[in-house]
């Protein structure tokens, strides 16, 4: 942001969000940075989520049966930081989304936590 003089720390985790339009399509992502090794198990707990997301995605499969797989694995997870143990939790109001020419957050919305939309991804 203009003018933000935030110098991040050793023991910081930032999220980075970005969005790219190409020929109409509009896409965003977002990745996890945290150098401390104390959050390896945070970052470890996301990567394995998101790619339990892209396994169970297929054109018959329900919205709501990806969320559900989703939390399940994230929250499955504990993270011990300065000798406390934190369960992860999903951030409910997060999910993806379909790509669709000059529309951002288009279409379909793939939750990432249980009781989404029973329709089918196809």
């Amino acid at each position: 942001n203009p003018g933000d003089q935030t110098v991040l720390k050793y023991d910081d985790v930032l999220k980075v969000d970005f969005g790219t339009h190409v020929n109409g399509f509009i896409v965003d992502s977002a990745f996890t940075w945290a150098p401390d090794p104390k959050y390896e198990k945070l970052l470890e707990a996301v990567k394995d989520a998101t790619m339990t997301g892209v396994r169970e995605a297929g054109i018959d499969v329900r919205l709501c049966d990806v969320g559900e797989a989703i939390q399940e694995v994230m929250e499955s997870y504990e993270c011990e930081i300065n000798g406390k143990e934190y369960q992860v939790k999903c951030v409910r109001n997060l999910q993806g989304h379909s790509i669709e020419p000059y529309i951002i957050h288009a279409g379909k919305s793939v939750p990432i936590v249980a009781g989404g939309a029973s329709k089918k991804m196809g």
